[in-house]
């Protein structure tokens, strides 16, 4: 076989295990974004319907407190359980939920003092936020929004922290359980009940009881890494969180001043229907974007784990399958949106007159940036995942900030038709500065800088090759860059013995079992990631104890019984639907 078809086969080989991956980790993230960004679409639907443009302007002068609690609590949680993943790549499980600790408890104290400060002061909060301090309708739904945020946000940790800890299908259940549930209380307490819109908090409210009481079982039924203990707060484990995942959540801090911007100016533009509109519109937006942030959360824990490895043919293979996906289905909003928009804003209420003539322009020119906004987002969260939290930032600050505030200011100036073009003109500025600039230093996908010349990554094909032929492959390669002369022959001896092991419990299934093996030197020491596609079978915790040369009994186990004395040390999980098994010599 020729050195180009060994590195296509090891490639397609990689595609099997990362696509695999891709898929049990997409499927239940989209579901979970989406049902997310349903509920909050099923808020203003509700509102929209029972109480009118006065709900729907209550709701969009209160967008800006839950922006707010989305910087901290998406800034932590996703820094947070990117560096968790990490962790327990390097089989650091220890380390890793203390994080989880350290940002949940964090978060709860910051939630609990600043709702309290908000409700103190809720006349000049209101009208920082543009509304009128005398009106009821807008004082009851902020007030009732600062009463409840401990509990609402609590959902951030949890979620993401469980989807890091191969509880991927847990957190999607769970938060799609929340935006169901958030739906279906919303048109219970809003209609049914006629509970205004406070009933459209309570609704959001019940929906984060379900979520955190499913996510907290994963963590109290001991099914991953995550465990409830006491430990001492981490606070440089928290800076590190939230220096990585404010990349993401710092958009919010952007949306959370431009959103009292639009207020104010919408307020003199077009009044309360213009003020509706902008809600109809905005909550439309985070149900296109919430396919792309599926991708970004079901890619990110995967990234970040094949960073740990080196692994640049996973990374690459990761981030196509997430545009991909991302971009067939923004592509059909896209589409969907541009015929139907008079059908969108007739769904929230806005059935005739100035409101519906606002919302349904607003829909239509929206769709044109939802293209350019799912490859601004996507990109944004692939640099953070690969930590380059610079890039991520500059693609953050420039769509959401930047060229967000100066397309305001300057479309406005042409009228309500004028003012929605600032969606686009946002998102492709933005992607004109990033991608050149990307592309300049470093290459797009941004890996040049991670040294993989102490990489090899190979994969051992049940139905054709030689495992002793692998063996030997790993044993050269660290021969080549080690000092001393007995790590390489345990090398050799652990990836065959491993191999093996795999093989012959599984021998019913050979020709379709495919092994990763990558090696990573440093220190004058080897880390092998091992990845299997198997049933549940860790080889290293096989017992050995009763191992006898004399009688002959467990020879096959003499082996493993070798790499379990010589390595220094060896973690194993359950991940992404493969074993996976990370061993230090």
């Amino acid at each position: 076989m020729t050195e180009h078809a060994a590195e296509k086969k090891i490639w397609n080989r990689s595609v099997y295990f990362v696509s695999g991956a891709f898929r049990r980790f997409y499927i239940p993230t989209l579901l979970s974004s989406f049902w997310l960004a349903v509920a909050g679409v099923a808020d203003s639907v509700f509102v929209g319907n029972g109480i009118g443009s006065a709900g729907l302007a209550a709701i969009s002068f209160g967008q800006p407190v839950y922006l707010f609690y989305n910087i901290l609590s998406y800034g932590f949680s996703i820094g947070g359980s990117i560096h968790y993943a990490s962790k327990l790549a390097e089989g650091r499980a220890e380390e890793g939920n203390r994080i989880f600790l350290t940002v949940w408890k964090m978060l709860l104290m910051i939630y609990v003092l600043t709702a309290l400060l908000g409700l103190l002061f809720l006349p000049q909060l209101m009208q920082l936020l543009g509304a009128d301090p005398s009106d009821p309708v807008t004082k009851t739904y902020i007030r009732t929004q600062l009463i409840f945020i401990p509990v609402m946000f609590s959902q951030g940790p949890f979620y993401f922290f469980v989807n890091a800890d191969n509880g991927q299908k847990t957190a999607a259940a769970a938060m799609s359980v929340s935006g169901i549930s958030d739906a279906l209380f919303s048109y219970i307490f809003v209609i049914r009940m006629n509970l205004g819109v406070a009933g459209s908090v309570y609704s959001t409210v019940v929906g984060a009881i379900l979520m955190l009481a499913i996510t907290g079982r994963h963590i109290a039924a001991k099914r991953g890494a995550l465990r409830f203990k006491s430990e001492k707060m981490d606070w440089r484990s928290a800076a590190v969180s939230g220096r990585t995942g404010f990349a993401t959540s710092v958009q919010y801090l952007f949306q959370f001043s431009t959103m009292i911007m639009v207020n104010h100016l919408l307020v003199r533009l077009g009044g309360a229907p213009a003020v509706a509109a902008f809600d109809v519109v905005y909550n439309i937006s985070l149900l296109c974007i919430s396919v792309t942030e599926g991708a970004v959360v079901a890619s990110e824990p995967m990234i970040s784990s094949y960073r740990s490895e080196r692994n640049l043919a996973n990374i690459e293979i990761t981030l196509r399958l997430a545009l991909f996906w991302s971009a067939v289905l923004s592509g059909i909003f896209t589409v969907l949106l541009l015929v139907f928009s008079p059908f969108f804003s007739m769904a929230f209420g806005m059935r005739e007159g100035i409101g519906l003539a606002y919302s349904s322009e607003g829909i239509r020119i929206y769709a044109i940036s939802i293209l350019p906004a799912m490859l601004n987002v996507l990109f944004s969260g692939y640099y953070q995942a690969v930590f380059k939290e610079s890039l991520a930032y500059l693609i953050t600050i420039l769509r959401t900030f930047v060229f967000y505030v100066i397309a305001l200011l300057v479309c406005s100036g042409y009228g309500m038709t004028g003012f929605w073009f600032l969606f686009v003109v946002s998102e492709i500025l933005s992607m004109m500065v990033w991608l050149p600039l990307a592309a300049c230093k470093g290459g797009i996908l941004q890996l040049k800088d991670i040294d993989v010349s102490n990489t090899l990554s190979v994969v051992v094909d049940s139905s054709s090759q030689d495992i002793s032929k692998i063996s030997k492959q790993m044993q050269e390669f660290c021969e080549e860059r080690l000092s001393d002369p007995k790590i390489p022959m345990y090398i050799g001896l652990t990836v065959e013995e491993i191999c093996c092991a795999v093989l012959e419990r599984f021998r019913d299934q050979m020709g379709k079992i495919y092994i990763q093996v990558t090696a990573v030197a440093e220190n004058d020491g080897v880390t092998l990631y091992l990845r299997d596609n198997v049933l549940e079978f860790n080889p290293l915790g096989e017992n050995t104890e009763g191992i006898s040369l004399q009688e002959g009994k467990l020879l096959e186990l003499v082996g493993l019984r070798i790499v379990q004395k010589k390595a220094k040390e060896f973690y194993y999980r359950r991940y992404a639907g493969f074993n996976t098994l990370v061993i230090r010599m």
